[in-house]
């Protein structure tokens, strides 16, 4: 019998003993993630925010100076005012404008996937390219056609040839505050539009301004 007590004794003190670590657990939460781990990681991320925003801007800039000369030569050919085109391009250069487009296509496809913002910004570039290129073809096919084809083509080639450039304003916009958050300042990288486009424009603030903090106006439309 004193045994049966004993061993009831010892049950009972160990159940106690759980149910006390069990409430004593409930009341003290699991310790939190380490202050400084998280820091770093923030700083980690903020840091690579950084250089891929960087990275697109100089991307962007060599994009632009590619695709300069293929806007320039559709506006001139299927000028957006209703005026009279100027000289028509040969094919060769047209096949050229073509390969132009193709490689900064390939330029912004190889960049990598950032933050929200970030892929935006090189999303709304990549549209925008993809457009043109559509304008360089089916201006091409206008220039082997005839009559009302031709017509036909050009119309279409000259509506690509404004989307693209519509689009690229909204990408270089978003392109602008990406810039600002990441520290570079303001960056205007807008191909030429046309009034009446619907083009968003730069705001007014200087190139490069607000540097390592500060945000961006808003765009206007008609920009250059």
């Amino acid at each position: 019998m004193r045994r049966a007590l004993l061993a009831v004794a010892a049950a009972l003190a160990v159940s106690g003993a759980s149910v006390g670590g069990y409430y004593l657990f409930l009341r003290e939460p699991p310790p939190g993630p380490d202050p400084d781990r998280v820091a770093e990681l923030e700083a980690s991320e903020s840091a690579r925010g950084v250089e891929q925003a960087g990275a697109l801007i100089d991307t962007t800039r060599d994009a632009y100076d590619e695709l300069l000369p293929v806007v320039e030569g559709l506006d001139t050919a299927l000028p957006a005012d209703g005026s009279e085109p100027g000289e028509a391009p040969s094919g060769g250069e047209v096949d050229g404008w073509a390969d132009a487009v193709d490689g900064v296509s390939e330029e912004l496809s190889a960049s990598p996937s950032g933050g929200t913002g970030y892929n935006v910004a090189r999303g709304g570039m990549r549209s925008a390219v993809d457009l043109l290129g559509s304008s360089v073809e089916a201006y091409g096919a206008a220039l082997e056609a005839d009559g009302g084809g031709r017509e036909r083509l050009e119309a279409l080639a000259s509506d690509l040839r404004t989307q693209a450039v519509r689009a690229w304003s909204v990408a270089a916009t978003q392109l602008d505050a990406v810039a600002l958050e990441a520290g570079h300042g303001h960056v205007h990288i807008y191909l030429p539009a046309a009034p009446g486009s619907g083009a968003l424009a730069p705001d007014s603030a200087p190139e490069g301004s607000q540097a390592h903090g500060g945000q961006g106006g808003d765009g206007g439309e008609d920009g250059h």
